[in-house]
């Protein structure tokens, strides 16, 4: 059973931009073969049988409510010229906002065709102090991960994620004999969860071909001229 945290998935391959100068998107209906694929040839599992039970995809939904909270923040800053940069630099994320709600209604309309595949998405919030942030994706994703295992619905846990939040979500699933693998960038990996996981894999050592069976690029930077925006 597969589980995705978007936001570090996403963030990890866009680390790639710094160390492969690639810039890659990520074809997630075809993740599940490249996780099958690599775990068959890893030596743990090579004279095992080993099917995918479903994936679960996790990420922060744009809405409505969040649109309307950063226009009453602009509305509410007074049109003065010292407040102008902060007044554009909101108006631009208002901006991406938008283009955000229907880029992923898009993708979340694809992800419906996708067999054994599961959409978590928890609405994204907004503060004055903090901006868009995700609120309780970490918990829907580590609740998913340990019932799961109670119900024993799974032998290997795949977790595309890093993240810390995760730790005793983990020291508990494998508490009940299950084995977790990780993949996620090692800039974005704390040791501990290192530490922790049955076997981990840093995306940034996959190799062009292993990435190109859940990936593809489109578009490449040249070295020389390359600078990570």
């Amino acid at each position: 059973m597969t589980f995705i945290d978007n936001s570090n998935f996403f963030n990890s391959i866009r680390c790639l931009q710094e160390d492969h100068y690639q810039d890659r998107v990520i074809d997630y209906n075809r993740l599940n073969k490249f996780v099958l694929n690599f775990l068959s040839k890893n030596s743990q599992y090579k004279n095992e049988i080993l099917f995918h039970v479903r994936t679960y995809y996790y990420d922060g939904e744009y809405t409505d409510i969040l649109i309307n909270k950063i226009k009453k923040h602009i509305s509410s800053i007074p049109s003065l010229p010292e407040n102008q940069e902060e007044i554009n630099k909101i108006n631009l994320m208002l901006e991406r906002t938008i283009k955000g709600i229907e880029a992923q209604k898009r993708q979340m309309g694809k992800m419906k065709s996708f067999y054994f595949f599961e959409t978590r998405l928890k609405p994204l919030q907004y503060s004055k102090n903090q901006g868009i942030f995700q609120k309780g994706v970490d918990v829907q994703l580590a609740v998913d991960l340990v019932s799961n295992a109670y119900l024993n619905n799974y032998d290997v846990a795949v977790l595309f994620s890093g993240d810390i939040d995760l730790y005793e979500s983990v020291k508990l699933v494998k508490s009940l004999g299950k084995q977790v693998i990780v993949f996620s960038h090692e800039k974005l990996m704390a040791q501990s969860m290192i530490t922790l996981s049955d076997f981990y894999k840093d995306i940034c050592r996959l190799e062009d071909g292993q990435l190109d069976e859940f990936s593809h690029i489109f578009e490449r930077k040249e070295e020389s001229s390359y600078k990570v925006v």
